[in-house]
């Protein structure tokens, strides 16, 4: 069901009526709806583009359960629930009303007794929220409708269960309202939501935002740095506001002493003090009453230690120094004391580094922030390697300054089948991406999960490496790992529209947005000066962005017919190229110089192709993809020719393809849905050995790199696991 126009009939859904098209968000529309009684009620409907997927359906549907946890006093209750032409449809109460943001903004800040019972009010809801076990983590102005009842809190869409632990970091929620922790990638609990109230409560008495600025970055500056404006506020509810706007989740109120403290139930200053050496919030020796903190998830858990056994050998490369103030210098600049020296390649390091671009505009690093134990030091070194959808560029000529996929320096066998070490686990949800570097000489793994995160490996220990990279809100699609400025980066592209960008040493990010469907697809490349990130969407388009402004850099790429899957990118004779698959079953070559398709799509691949990668055959640049037609097809990018046969032998549609040279030989690894991955000699155009089995269900994706100087695969499927594979025995 697409937007509807002015005066079109809206139809029906089930036994409901559509009268009216309220809105949309990022899971689905918002309908004004009539039910067979005549009762006005509101319909949400899952987007079309999210219908197919599974786990789309679940999260929306989730919503439901959540909603039907919390007391019906204070929300708006869930009526009924379906399918209707294979989306779910959600049906609950339409509160009639404007929303407090509405409101204030036409009528004026709230005052007297009117705003006394909207505090009340909320902090009641908040309080039934919590003891439900639900964490709402998008309080603010819009999501509080000024009912005829009295005010109600709506969308749960971005709500989290408490005992959900995979879901209690994240940056979800709105610029402004959200709390520090949230913008910082640490735990979230009901603490967050009490910070939400607060920045709501100083906009209904003042009309002005408690942390205001002319952008988002500078916004969140002013959260996670600065003290909040509450000039106005009246000075019954100021210290109280004050106290639940503290940077430290510990140090606010819980929401049910915040209600006993509004309805003098509790005393103030009992509930303010910090807790008393040696104690914690609500235990002996804390406070009367509990405070928000993090409960049940503590931050610790959120930080690897290595065991005990690999402590000392790891302990240099992953302690990063304490984080220095922000300064004028921007995102992935380190200061004169920190610089180090440019990356230069090891004699065990199979490819040269990449020209780096200067480096992104900076975001604050969070205020008050323990310092994760990862492998994100200052200064760290990456080399890029391999990764599916995200193809590093390849050479011209040998020396000529670019990277390659892999160079490995061993003879080239076919592999065993066996796998090296233990899977990588730890993601809750299928992991849709892979790539490969190498930090302070530490070879890793980035991957990107349904779970709504991606996460850094070492490769050697088979273990989590710093916390885990939160901040989209829906599936993360495709990953890349690059270097700025002697700092390392990583490119996440989700299903929420969006794509991130993480400075490794710090944890800034900003967030690449203007896509209108999932993005499935990243890679990076250098375009002149302008170090870019290519993505590839949903919504039928490429985009280019400058990372260093973090703006996208002329118009989209347009000619695919459906969604657009995958991305890669490189140079080929000097100009800097981008090749795109998508659903219209085409692959097709870009100049990112002039935005402009070069010659005729490519056509072989019978249905939708999903993967692209780069690099050279007998000194001849290609591209290699894989499709929904069970194979893998190369590509001669000179002349836009296949070169050669398919790539035949899986029984499943190919996912996931990786390219690179075995002492000379070119290979590539391929991914299915029918549980494999296979290796190939691109020279023979024939497998090499036996299937890589492991995986109990599909294999999303496909990566090459090395790992102590030899060859290897890794894989990651539906199965919610990643496994490394040798390429030499």
């Amino acid at each position: 069901m697409s937007r509807p126009r002015p005066g079109e009939d809206l139809g029906r859904i089930a036994g409901y009526r559509l009268a009216e098209f309220l809105g949309e968000g990022g899971q689905g529309a918002v309908y004004l709806g009539l039910s067979p009684s005549g009762d006005q009620v509101a319909i949400k409907v899952l987007h079309a583009r999210m219908a197919e997927d599974p786990e789309a359906r679940r999260r929306f549907l989730r919503e439901v359960e959540l909603a039907r946890r919390v007391a019906p006093f204070c929300t708006a209750s869930v009526l009924d629930m379906g399918m209707h032409d294979d989306r779910p449809y959600i049906v609950s109460e339409y509160v009639r009303g404007d929303s407090l943001e509405r409101a204030v903004r036409r009528d004026g800040p709230r005052t007297g007794g009117g705003l006394e019972r909207l505090a009340v009010a909320t902090a009641t809801a908040l309080a039934a929220i919590h003891r439900a076990g639900v964490v709402h983590r998008d309080l603010k102005p819009g999501n509080v409708i000024l009912g005829p009842e009295g005010p109600v809190v709506i969308d749960f869409g971005i709500s989290r269960a408490l005992d959900h632990a995979a879901t209690q970091t994240g940056a979800v929620g709105t610029p402004g309202y959200m709390a520090p922790e949230q913008v910082s990638m640490d735990p979230v609990g009901p603490a967050a939501d009490v910070f939400s109230w607060a920045a709501t409560m100083v906009f209904a008495a003042t009309g002005r935002r408690a942390f205001a600025g002319d952008s988002v970055a500078s916004v969140l500056r002013a959260l996670l740095h600065e003290e909040p404006d509450v000039a106005g506020v009246p000075e019954s509810l100021r210290a109280l506001v004050v106290t639940c706007l503290d940077k430290d989740p510990a140090r606010r109120l819980t929401a049910e002493a915040l209600v006993g403290v509004l309805t003098g139930g509790a005393d103030p200053a009992a509930t303010w003090d910090a807790a008393a050496p040696g104690g914690s919030a609500g235990s002996p020796g804390g406070p009367a009453l509990p405070r928000g903190g993090t409960d049940p998830v503590d931050a610790a858990t959120a930080r690897w230690d290595p065991p005990d056994d690999e402590a000392g050998r790891t302990a240099d490369a992953l302690t990063p120094p304490t984080p220095t103030p922000p300064t004028q210098a921007s995102f992935g600049q380190a200061s004169s004391a920190q610089t180090r020296p440019a990356l230069s390649p090891s004699t065990s390091s199979p490819s040269t580094p990449l020209p780096f671009a200067p480096s992104l505009l900076t975001e604050a690093s969070p205020a008050r922030r323990v310092p994760r134990r990862a492998l994100v030091a200052g200064g760290v070194a990456l080399v890029v390697v391999a990764a599916v959808l995200v193809a590093a560029m390849w050479p011209k000529q040998p020396g000529a300054g670019t990277v390659s996929p892999l160079a490995a320096t061993v003879g080239t066998t076919a592999p065993s089948g066996g796998q090296a070490g233990r899977p990588l686990t730890g993601h809750t949800n299928d992991i849709r991406a892979v790539a490969l570097g190498t930090l302070g000489g530490v070879p890793v793994a980035l991957t990107g999960s349904d779970d709504e995160t991606a996460r850094l490996w070492d490769l050697r220990t088979s273990r989590q490496s710093g916390a885990t990279l939160t901040g989209h809100t829906e599936w993360v699609r495709s990953v890349a790992l690059d270097q700025l400025d002697s700092t390392a980066i990583a490119i996440t592209a989700g299903d929420d529209d969006t794509a991130r960008v993480r400075n490794l040493r710090t944890g800034e990010s900003r967030v690449l947005s203007g896509h209108t469907g999932d993005v499935k697809g990243v890679a990076t490349v250098r375009v002149g000066d302008r170090h870019v990130a290519v993505t590839a969407s949903a919504d039928g388009t490429a985009r280019v962005w400058d990372l260093r402004t973090g703006e996208q850099s002329g118009r989209p790429l347009t000619g695919h017919d459906g969604a657009v899957w995958g991305v890669a990118a490189g140079q080929v004779g000097g100009k800097a190229i981008a090749v795109t698959t998508g659903d219209d079953g085409t692959v097709r070559v870009w100049d990112l110089a002039s935005g402009k398709q070069v010659g005729a799509p490519m056509t072989g691949h019978t249905g939708w192709v999903r993967s692209a990668a780069l690099g050279t055959l007998d000194g001849v640049p290609v591209a290699i993809t894989g499709g929904e037609d069970t194979t893998a097809r190369i590509w001669d990018l000179t002349t836009r020719k296949p070169l050669g046969g398919p790539l035949t032998g899986h029984t499943g549609p190919v996912w996931s393809v990786a390219i690179s040279n075995l002492d000379g030989t070119p290979v590539a690894v391929t991914g299915s849905k029918d549980r494999t991955a296979r290796v190939w000699d691109l020279n023979a155009g024939q497998e090499l050995g036996a299937p890589l089995t492991g995986h109990d269900d599909a294999v999303w994706s496909v990566a090459i790199g090395l790992l102590d100087g030899s060859p290897i695969a890794v894989t990651a499927g539906r199965d919610q696991t990643a496994r490394v594979w040798p390429l030499n025995r």
